[in-house]
């Protein structure tokens, strides 16, 4: 046994040797060569420069810093570049085996030889992944004590099934990464409720569970006490059937730490968003749980070797100052791939037109494509196009509760924030948000809010090379604007009734569009902003029960007669929208 372990070391050193090697090798080849070949392989610029960067002898973190992208972005693009290169297989072997078919297809073009067949650049990488099998245990974090139990124990509580589990392949590969190659302590699965995130942290756990010596699946839907979650956690890791528990607080994390360091543990906590506080920027835990920040810091810092994966919808405060390492979030997104199977599962096929009305409108809510997909067969006979005319964007009640869950927990200021965005529909920069907002925000408070946002899932980023831009995520769009139309119309209803212009805030503190005349008459018909339109449209509908639309107007008219002397400074925007609201109406 002893000379077998010789070997393999004698064979490891000698790998490592002849991978510094084409290390130099391969920065030896000329850039041309290689953006020529990458180029063939369908490469894109931004994955050439982050694998250049990589052959280069960079690290992940190091490529991340230097591109102002998260590690997780780097890991994506090399992932893409390897499988466009036809490398499989996980670990550090598939920079390896790049580097090996990028020399051997040089050294190729250089001597006019045939370049070597992909069944050889194959056959190059299994001793890679031989090796990397090998030496994982090396390649974890030491640990005070390893013991083994000799038997695998799996807990998964009230986990969901996942007999059916569609797509996620980078995500799963990127969790795998995270979790067994780069041992990371805390890994958080963040998004807004029904992308799939429950499921996936089910999934991965299943695929990674004979890396473990213990698999644990908690809801914290039932927002237990950590005193009680700890005592659930050490009765479920404990060898012995009755352990010694301690009864006090910091006794049972030392416990747990313990534990962490002798076994090798894989534990999944859903729903940490059931423990934090609504009405407020994001990630405050609520009083009777504020002890669950320290506890989540000491998993985060303590040297151990296993590993905690957190889902939410709104990740902790705390997270985003532990981020390193060992402390990582992944958002699951596009998840078309698996939208396009549960459609087939109903026996409803779109179109490639269809699908992309369907992305537009409801994102990577996997939740909304199940019940549209349900919908569409039940109630439309399989039809998706007819469906997407009839409906400018269904909500289901179920659908509709969840969504006022995520919005009833926002603060004052992030609701305003998710307004304006909601009234500009189209993404924004920061600067044009400050711009339009009428009440004036301070910088610092509005990265403040907007960070909040962002670890609530809610808004969605776009990066160009000049700017950022925000935007609301489809289903969230429509909701807003559905709350702001009927808050809107409540408020002209009660100023009609009182004649008091205090019955305005929506109308007062928002620009809900302004309707544009054409420039030549008959050229063109007025462009009638979307919202306005449909104030209109669900006051006519009030007042069609008593017949009394045109006294409505008059109304209006009268109350907008009032405010034409006013400044904005005195009624805001309430004279500007009501009299797009009544150009409207009159049209």
């Amino acid at each position: 046994m002893a000379s077998n372990k010789c070997l393999e070391t004698q064979y490891n050193e000698k790998r490592c040797i002849v991978c510094k090697d084409l290390e130099t090798l391969t920065n030896q080849i000329p850039p041309e060569f290689l953006t020529g070949v990458a180029k063939e392989r369908g490469v894109s610029d931004a994955e050439l420069e982050t694998v250049m960067m990589a052959l280069g002898g960079n690290s992940t973190a190091a490529i991340a810093t230097i591109l102002g992208i998260s590690n997780i972005a780097v890991r994506k693009r090399l992932g893409e570049v390897y499988r466009k290169f036809s490398i499989y297989g996980r670990g550090p072997g598939k920079l390896a085996e790049l580097r090996h078919q990028l020399f051997y297809q040089y050294q190729a073009q250089e001597t006019e030889a045939p370049a070597p067949t992909k069944t050889k650049g194959k056959a190059k990488a299994e001793p890679a992944k031989t090796s990397r099998k090998k030496a994982e245990p090396a390649a974890a974090e030491p640990a005070t004590e390893v013991v083994s139990t000799g038997n695998r124990s799996q807990d998964w509580g009230e986990s969901p099934d996942v007999s059916q589990f569609y797509g996620r392949t980078e995500e799963l590969k990127i969790l795998e990464e995270l979790i067994i190659d780069e041992s990371s302590r805390l890994v958080t699965l963040l998004g807004m409720t029904g992308i799939g995130k429950t499921v996936l942290s089910v999934q991965i756990a299943k695929q990674l569970e004979s890396e473990f010596e213990f698999v644990v699946w908690r809801s914290l839907c039932a927002t237990p006490k950590l005193e009680d979650l700890l005592g659930n956690l050490l009765q479920t890791l404990s060898p012995q059937k009755k352990p010694d528990i301690p009864d006090d607080l910091s006794g049972r994390i030392l416990r747990l730490l313990d534990l962490l360091k002798k076994n090798r543990c894989l534990i999944i906590l859903d729903d940490i968003d059931a423990l934090l506080k609504g009405d407020e920027l994001a990630g405050n835990y609520r009083p009777e749980f504020e002890n669950y920040r320290d506890f989540i810091k000491r998993i985060a810092e303590t040297r151990h070797q296993s590993c905690f994966i957190l889902v939410t919808t709104e990740e902790p405060a705390e997270i985003a100052l532990l981020h390193g390492e060992k402390v990582q979030t992944l958002q699951p997104m596009d998840s078309h791939e698996i939208a396009r199977e549960i459609f087939a599962d109903k026996g409803v096929a779109p179109t490639d037109k269809e699908w992309l009305e369907l992305v537009k409108r409801y994102g990577d809510n996997l939740l909304a494509y199940k019940v549209v997909a349900t919908t569409i067969k039940e109630f439309f006979n399989g039809n998706t196009a007819t469906f997407l005319k009839a409906t400018e964007l269904f909500i289901e009640d179920t659908l509709n509760q969840l969504l006022a869950q995520h919005f009833g927990r926002l603060s004052p200021s992030e609701e305003e924030i998710l307004y304006w965005l909601a009234i500009a529909k189209t993404p924004v920069t920061l600067s044009r948000l400050r711009e339009d907002m009428l009440l004036p925000v301070s910088l610092s408070d509005m990265l403040k809010n907007l960070d909040s946002l962002d670890r609530r899932a809610l808004i969605e980023k776009q990066e160009t090379a000049s700017d950022i831009f925000f935007t609301l995520q489809p289903l969230m769009m429509k909701f807003v604007t559905t709350k702001l139309v009927e808050n809107a119309c409540e408020e002209i209803k009660e100023l009609v009734k009182t004649q008091k212009l205090s019955s305005l805030r929506i109308l007062i503190q928002h620009n809900l569009g302004t309707v544009q005349t054409p420039a030549k008459k008959g050229k063109s018909a007025p462009q009638k902003p979307q919202m306005v339109q449909q104030i209109k449209n669900q006051l006519q509908l009030f007042v069609m029960r008593s017949g009394g639309y045109d006294e409505l107007i008059a109304q209006l008219e009268a109350i907008a007669g009032k405010l034409e002397d006013k400044t904005q400074r005195d009624v805001g925007y309430a004279s500007t929208n009501l009299r797009n609201l009544l150009a409207i109406m009159a049209g």
